[in-house]
């Protein structure tokens, strides 16, 4: 049993080793159309790489830098809030660099919304930089996206759109809109009375663009640098677009951060516009009064009061000022987030955490707010900004809370020392006192204008040197070479459609082709052996083994001659039928030639040509047909007068099939065929039975009972599959003895794989089969009219 199984595995690996073998032979053969496909589809990758415009890779690098803002104590808050960790600043800032309102900008600056195109040359190329006028577009048409202008400038004054001549520098109506064309310095590479293309893009359009082409990516988890790249055909106008998008987040950020700043310096000049008016009336007023009373200086006790008093009241200023800004603040927080507004002034205030903290809240609001102008409001980077306010503002709060009730202290001392002082002036004689009053608005009016003049340049310098929270490190470089089309991956590309594209055609071509194309087709479809292969011939002798005895095919009928001895070793067994599916497989020749190899080798052989309804045997030999089997079979003729010789060979004979019968089934269901056939082996070695086809009729399941074998030919290329189930059938069924299959017709041009080896090292042994073959020309029509 274990060596069974051993034989099984073997015969399997076998069998699957030659169906690949079959398979590559199958695919190599075609290995012309193979070479021309990706000859062609190399040509077609060069146009491809020549009409396409390359791409070129530009690139910056971008540090951000993390705690912006940040303030001694307020880093461990902020920390142990885990509001602002390094990742969270990253995404929000490549949403940024990518947001439609920074990309609309530099389109803009960059003038992107015009195109210009050179009309020379198979591939348009488009121009950045280097023409000697610039179009705009005023107001676009309906068309004015859909439209293309050929311009020429024709001098300093005039130039031709679309063939029309045309002042410049004023609005000109054309067919996308009202334009206007500008000249540029005489240092553009393009001279004068070159054609250009012009065509308008809608902004949205090159913003969607530059959006999507865009791509801003981190070093890596833990760094905080961006790395930017733009593939565009322009390599000067990617720099540009990198270099100016750089340039409008630095200014974006800088305008969120100096926003604060701007409104208190605004503030701070509101009041210092005020107090200077008051402090004008105070000293006139105490002018005045000094005029009216007559007095022309005061003791310096009244002199220190003053001071006390004028000090304390600055000081009570300055709290009120700090709570009024708190309440503000208050008020601030208050509001929803859906509702933003400008955060309020923090002048005053001097708590460096709480400052920190506001900042960070008016930092969070604004990127929060030009996210949502890219991005819903159900996106996670916008609820992360959400979760970092409401925990700021929460912060924020227990800051003020404290720094207010600290405040309000304060405020409750520098009160209760006013009433003193006012206790003491009242101990002061009465035009003295009056003077101190005055004296006293003054002093309050001059310390708070200094003092604002003081915050007004502090305010200014923290505005002039305001920078952004990144850094440019490299500026935008361009790849020295483009990176698309790659020539190397277009060529690989092509010559592998080259490739697929044939072997798909053959892959179909195997898949639908429901005729026997190969010996495994066989194999899969019955059990029923092969005993021999039958190359296709040319010759148009009917008997080539006498002809041609050094053909491929005569040595194969010879092969066949010898398998015959394991097929009926028993002397006895003399019959061989021979039959097929449908006409035209080639039965009777190979029936025929068989017989003549047979009779070569000396033995006795006949041949009888059973197919009654359509014989080719007695036609191929030139034999008379007057009487043989249907004459035989109505007894009018006896079986010695119908056995007639071959003559071109030796001991072989011919029975014809005599006239033609109009009841071929019934006559050889007569009995007599059997008789016919015990008389001849009493003096034949051999007895050839070439019966019709059974896929027409049934003569030859009639005549099975008198063969030993049965020889059924399958032609190549031409046999169905569906009918290779059929003798699969008949096998399983028994209704031919000893049943064998012959693979006819075999083209050795298109079968590589069944295993021939004819001819290979010995020359000219065999013998041309076709007298024209070698004929330069026919042989080349002839090979061209069977592919």
């Amino acid at each position: 049993m274990k060596v069974s199984d051993d034989i099984s595995v073997f015969e399997e690996s076998d069998h699957n080793s030659s169906d690949l073998r079959e398979t590559i032979f199958n695919y190599l053969r075609h290995w012309k159309w193979f070479a021309f496909s990706i000859i062609f589809f190399l040509a077609i990758g060069f146009v491809y790489i020549k009409l396409t415009t390359p791409l070129y890779k530009i690139e910056t690098d971008l540090l951000i830098k993390d705690n912006k803002g940040s303030a001694g104590g307020q880093n461990d808050l902020l920390k142990d809030l885990d509001l602002f960790t390094s990742d969270k600043i990253i995404d929000n800032e490549i949403q940024i660099l990518k947001s439609k309102t920074i990309i609309e900008k530099v389109a803009q600056k960059l003038k992107l919304e015009t195109s210009y195109f050179s009309t020379t040359g198979v591939r348009k190329r488009q121009q950045y930089g280097n023409l000697p006028f610039e179009v705009s577009l005023l107001k676009p048409s309906d068309e004015a996206y859909k439209t293309t202008l050929l311009i020429r400038l024709l001098n300093d004054n005039e130039a031709e759109i679309n063939g029309k001549k045309t002042q410049i520098r004023f609005p000109i109506q054309t067919e996308a809109g009202l334009i206007q064309i500008v000249t540029k310095t005489p240092s553009a590479l393009i001279p004068f009375n070159a054609l250009i293309n012009v065509k308008f893009n809608d902004l949205v359009d090159i913003v969607d663009q530059y959006g999507a082409n865009l791509k801003v990516e981190p070093v890596s988890k833990q760094a905080s640098v961006l790395t930017i790249t733009l593939e565009d055909a322009i390599p000067q106008r990617g720099i540009d677009f990198l270099n100016k998008l750089v340039e409008e987040y630095n200014n974006a950020a800088l305008d969120d951060k100096n926003k604060v700043t701007s409104r208190t310096l605004k503030f701070i000049g509101d009041r210092l516009d005020t107090i200077k008016n008051q402090l004008a009336s105070s000293e006139r007023d105490v002018e005045q009064y000094k005029s009216n009373k007559g007095i022309a200086n005061i003791g310096a006790q009244s002199q220190l009061l003053l001071q006390g008093v004028g000090d304390n009241d600055t000081q009570l200023s300055k709290v009120q000022i700090q709570l009024e800004v708190l309440h503000n603040l208050e008020a601030y927080l208050g509001r929803p987030d859906s509702e933003p507004s400008n955060l309020p002034s923090m002048l005053g205030i001097d708590d460096p955490t709480l400052l920190g903290l506001v900042q960070q809240l008016g930092d969070a609001q604004q990127k929060r707010l030009a996210l949502l102008q890219t991005v819903q409001e159900t996106n996670p980077l916008v609820s992360s900004y959400a979760d970092q306010i409401r925990g700021l503002k929460a912060a924020i709060n227990s800051s003020v809370q404290n720094l207010k009730q600290g405040l309000l202290i304060t405020q409750k001392h520098l009160l209760a020392k006013n009433i003193g002082y006012e206790n003491t002036i009242k101990q002061v004689p009465v035009q003295e006192r009056g003077l101190l009053d005055v004296m006293r608005q003054q002093h309050l009016r001059d310390t708070l204008y200094m003092y604002l003049l003081q915050k007004r340049e502090e305010t200014s310098i923290n505005l002039a040197s305001g920078v952004a929270d990144s850094r440019t490190i490299d500026r935008s470089r361009c790849s020295k070479n483009p990176v698309k089309p790659v020539k190397s991956l277009v060529y690989i590309f092509f010559a592998a459609l080259g490739i697929i594209l044939p072997s798909t055609i053959i892959y179909l071509k195997n898949i639908l082709n429901f005729r026997v194309a190969r010996r495994s087709d066989i194999e899969r479809l019955t059990r029923v052996p092969i005993v021999a292969e039958i190359s296709h011939s040319n010759a148009t002798g009917a008997l080539l083994v006498v002809d041609k005895p050094r053909s491929i095919v005569s040595e194969q009928i010879r092969a066949l001659r010898t398998n015959l001895q394991f097929i009926i070793p028993n002397e006895n067994q003399k019959v061989i039928l021979f039959t097929s599916s449908i006409s035209g497989e080639g039965k009777s020749f190979i029936s025929l030639n068989l017989g003549a190899s047979m009779a070569m080798s000396g033995k006795r052989v006949v041949i009888l040509e059973l197919d009654l309804r359509k014989p080719k045997l007695h036609i191929g030999l030139d034999i008379d047909n007057t009487n043989g089997l249907s004459t035989y079979l109505i007894d009018k003729v006896d079986f010695k007068d119908i056995i007639l010789p071959i003559p071109s060979q030796k001991d072989y004979f011919i029975i014809p099939s005599g006239p033609i019968p109009p009841n071929p089934a019934e006559l050889l269901g007569n009995g007599q065929i059997g008789k016919l056939i015990e008389k001849l082996k009493t003096q034949f070695d051999y007895i050839i039975l070439d019966a019709p086809p059974v896929g027409l009729v049934t003569d030859a399941q009639i005549l099975a009972t008198h063969a030993n074998a049965t020889m059924f030919i399958v032609r190549h290329n031409y046999t169905a599959k569906s009918l290779v189930k059929v003798i699969d059938s008949f096998e399983r069924h028994k209704k031919f003895n000893n049943l064998n299959i012959i693979l006819n017709s075999i083209n050795l041009q298109e079968s590589y794989g069944y295993g021939y080896g004819y001819g290979y090292g010995y020359g000219g042994y065999y013998q041309e089969e076709d007298d024209e073959k070698g004929k330069g020309i026919k042989k080349l029509f002839r090979k061209k009219a069977k592919s």
